[in-house]
């Protein structure tokens, strides 16, 4: 499932992220993380249970990244995209200072 992405909403949260506010935006573990408390009902875990998948040629730039989380139960396996967006650069001021947005969630179902 593709969220779709409202541009204006992702420059506000990257003016409140650079004014100080919810740093932990700016880490994508933390940000998939987040993504998986909603979309996996199971996901109570913390940044040791999520694994981050090889990125292929598109991510080589560090601005996409998968995070892959399997249920205890083995039922579900879990993808979650974040990026970054280099049009929020001007607002961030740097690379590293731009915000992780979830941008797709896959389920896998395993029986």
């Amino acid at each position: 499932m593709s969220r779709d992405l409202d541009r204006a909403k992702i420059e506000n949260l990257q003016r409140w992220v650079s004014s100080g506010h919810e740093e932990w935006c700016k880490d994508a573990r933390l940000v998939a993380m987040g993504e998986l408390r909603r979309v996996a009902p199971a996901f109570a875990g913390d940044s040791a249970d999520v694994e981050v998948l090889p990125l292929d040629t598109e991510s080589e730039s560090a601005q996409r990244v998968v995070f892959e989380w399997t249920s205890p139960d083995g039922r579900a396996t879990y993808y979650v995209t974040v990026e970054r967006f280099g049009w929020l650069l001007p607002i961030a001021g740097e690379t590293e200072a731009i915000v992780w947005v979830p941008t797709h969630a896959e389920i896998i179902a395993h029986r």
